[in-house]
């Protein structure tokens, strides 16, 4: 398909710069400067399309930070992944029913002591962000203002030495 779409916009192409040239000599006659005009349209880089101009973008999901997240259990067992209602700790199809039981985070708060998580600046693709050994990365604004306990925005993954954020894109 790349070859096919390739050949008719080189085919225009030629046809357009063939009849511009036609029209230079018509209006300009055969001077100088014409020349240097035809030559230049000629001489122009010709537009080609690749497989990456015909491939569909991936879409990328907006990954609610784990502090906003609903409250509530999935069938599975794992936390629900949609945001919050505000003032409420579920999201609004759990505010009519919890069949699964939620998620305490009372519970889990209490059984964790306080430690300190040594954290560093990585850079992503051109964008710092404060991470940690356990693939957590944190809310910028948290980590620089010092707040006790640090949002949690997002996890990364590491491979091949290269990091990145899947959630984000990055």
């Amino acid at each position: 398909m790349e070859k096919k779409i390739n050949t008719i916009v080189d085919d225009y192409t030629l046809g357009f710069k063939k009849d511009l040239c036609d029209k230079v000599m018509e209006v300009l006659g055969d001077c100088d400067k014409s020349t240097q005009l035809i030559h230049f349209v000629y001489n122009y880089d010709r537009l080609t399309l690749g497989a990456e101009d015909f491939a569909k973008r991936k879409r990328i999901k907006n990954e609610v930070p784990y502090s906003d997240r609903c409250m509530a259990k999935r069938s599975c067992g794992e936390q629900c992944t949609r945001r919050k209602k505000d003032g409420e700790m579920y999201c609004g199809t759990h505010v009519k029913g919890v069949p699964h039981g939620c998620i305490d985070a009372n519970k889990e708060s209490d059984t964790k002591q306080s430690s300190k998580v040594e954290v560093w600046l990585q850079d992503f693709k051109g964008i710092s962000y404060y991470i940690d050994k356990n693939n957590n990365v944190y809310q910028t604004e948290d980590i620089v203002s010092n707040k006790r306990n640090p949002k949690i925005i997002a996890k990364y993954v590491l491979e091949n030495d290269e990091y990145s954020i899947p959630n984000y894109g990055v």
